[in-house]
């Protein structure tokens, strides 16, 4: 079977070219295209609307550094999310993994909905957005990550196994417990909220992958 092309190619061949005179406008391009989905990515992880800028600089920063070392086994935008996910990671390690989350600037699209799911549950969604995000800051950095991937970038469980250098089986167990853990806290800490909001692709719910 013929892989289809990474969108990316070409922007990636003239940011190898440091002396080329496309070099500079390639990687504007590239940043331009992946900023918003990096930071969405790292403000769930971090759970903060300055860390999350902080490690966009240091993703972005290291792609820089370590495009040559990307060979293209993978897309360009599965090693770039890898890049996030352990930067957002270091840098709660570093800031001390801080509970407080900062409610500034949530973006109701990104809590974690199905998107095969109705009009009505999206607004449900929208209308908790806050609470739906203080309770996923109470997880796990690697419960969140999983959650922040699945239903913010919308990844299969192929898509999420490639990108976190997990096997599949790994992924399908790991999302579970992110569920289980999820609706958990949103029982205990939030019961005025209905945990299949917080977590609509639970297995419970049949979610598919």
């Amino acid at each position: 079977m013929e892989l289809l092309r990474d969108p990316d190619a070409d922007l990636i061949a003239a940011c190898k070219q440091p002396d080329q005179n496309g070099f500079e406008a390639a990687f504007e391009a590239l940043f331009t295209r992946y900023r918003d989905r990096v930071h969405a990515i790292a403000f769930r992880i971090t759970g903060s609307a300055a860390d999350a800028l902080d490690v966009v600089q240091e993703s972005f920063a290291l792609v820089f550094r370590k495009l040559d070392s990307f060979r293209g086994g993978a897309r360009f935008s599965t090693w770039l999310f890898r890049i996030v996910v352990n930067c957002s990671i270091d840098h709660r390690r570093r800031e001390g993994a801080r509970p407080a989350v900062s409610l500034d600037n949530v973006d109701p699209a990104g809590e974690p909905v199905d998107e095969r799911g109705s009009p009505r549950d999206h607004a449900v969604v929208r209308e908790l957005g806050d609470q739906v995000q203080l309770a996923i800051s109470m997880l796990s950095p690697k419960l969140r990550v999983i959650l922040a991937l699945r239903y913010l970038e919308d990844m299969s469980y192929d898509e999420l196994a490639a990108t976190l250098g997990l096997s599949l089986g790994t992924v399908k167990s790991r999302l579970a417990r992110a569920h289980l853990a999820l609706e958990n806290i949103v029982r205990t800490r939030f019961p005025e909220l209905n945990p299949s909001d917080a977590a609509p692709d639970s297995p419970a719910a049949g979610g598919a992958g």
